[in-house]
This record gives C-alpha cells, structure tokens and sequence, in this order.
C-alpha cells in the first residue's frame, strides 16, 4: 500500500469514533440512514485531513470520488448495508470496472460472524476484485444478529491487490469498547451513578 492510503486507512480507522451515532444505551440501533451517513462524514474527514476533495454521488454514481485540487481522482469509495455475499450487491464490481480511473478503491460495508457468513463475504469481494492490480481497501464491521438486530463488534480492514488478501487491520466497533479511551469511561461512570 503506498503511504497516502495507509494514512487514510489509520485516519478512517481514527475517526470511526467521532460523532458516532448511536450511544451505549441505544446500541442495538440498525437504521441504515444512519449509518450511510456516518461512513459518508468518516470518508470526508479522513480526506480532509489529507488535503483533499471528497464529492459525493459523482462518477458514474460512486458514493464518493476523492480528488486532489487538480481535480485528478485519487480514490472512489462505495459503501453497502447488505453483506458483500449478496447477489444485489454490486459496489465492488463496480469499483473493479472502474479501475483505469483511479489509484485506490474503498468499499466499506457489514460482515455476520457466524454462519460462515465472513468467509463468504471475504471470498465474494475477492473473487469480484481479481485481476484487478490496484488496492481495494475494505473497512467491513462485522456483527452479531439477534432479534432481526445487529449488535457491531469490529472494525476490521482488509487490502485485496489482484487474487491476494490481507487483514491489516482490527478494532472494535464501538468507541465505548475501547479499553482506556474517554467514551469507555462515560459508559463506566454512568454505570456507576
């Protein structure tokens, strides 16, 4: 990965927490609009910090396209509520048939951990990316399913480059799950009144 990417990779990660959108008491929240929101204003504040344009549903329709102030598009981004596995998700091939127009490919989307179901969604993206010879960043936030919910355990981070497949990356998902961090220590302090 070349250092623009892994710095947007660190800084995504980094921001994952700010302004999360939903709360400890209300972790069990699966509105979709939420979330859609929350990886658009993610996306837009790791390009930022690198000095760059995030422009939203442009591009033949992307999510985002980021650009440098020469208007040259570094990176298209697609996001997905559905899991990767899913035959009506197409982001990635779309990502895969862009991939003359740009350096760097995201695509941030959910993962059930059980029922094979991770596997599965790491072996579709892969599939779908092959022979492709420019990095697909994944950020996938895997889960729990009970009672139709999802309950969000991990940030993971994941470069697929032309049939290969690397984990670079894991945290939790939730900010309040951080051991040592501010947000766990409000949710400890309110436990505690």
């Amino acid at each position: 990965m070349k250092r623009r990417t892994r710095d947007f990779v660190a800084l995504f990660n980094a921001f994952w927490y700010r302004d999360f959108p939903i709360t400890p008491d209300r972790n069990d929240i699966s509105r979709r609009a939420l979330w859609t929101t929350h990886i658009a204003s993610t996306v837009k504040m790791a390009a930022d910090h690198l000095g760059l344009y995030t422009c939203f549903e442009t591009g033949g329709k992307t999510d985002a396209v980021i650009q440098d102030s020469n208007r040259k598009v570094w990176a298209k981004a697609e996001w997905e509520w559905a899991q990767a596995k899913s035959e009506t998700v197409n982001e990635i091939k779309k990502l895969a048939d862009a991939a003359s127009e740009a350096d760097t490919f995201f695509f941030v989307g959910y993962s059930r951990t059980d029922d094979e179901s991770h596997q599965s969604n790491l072996e579709a993206i892969g599939q779908q990316w092959v022979g492709t010879n420019k990095p697909l960043v994944v950020f996938l936030v895997t889960f729990s399913l009970s009672k139709k919910r999802r309950h969000f355990q991990e940030l993971q981070t994941h470069v697929f480059v032309d049939g290969d497949h690397k984990r670079v990356r894991v945290q939790e998902a939730l900010p309040w799950q951080v051991p040592g961090t501010k947000w766990q220590a409000t949710v400890n302090s309110n436990v505690n009144e």
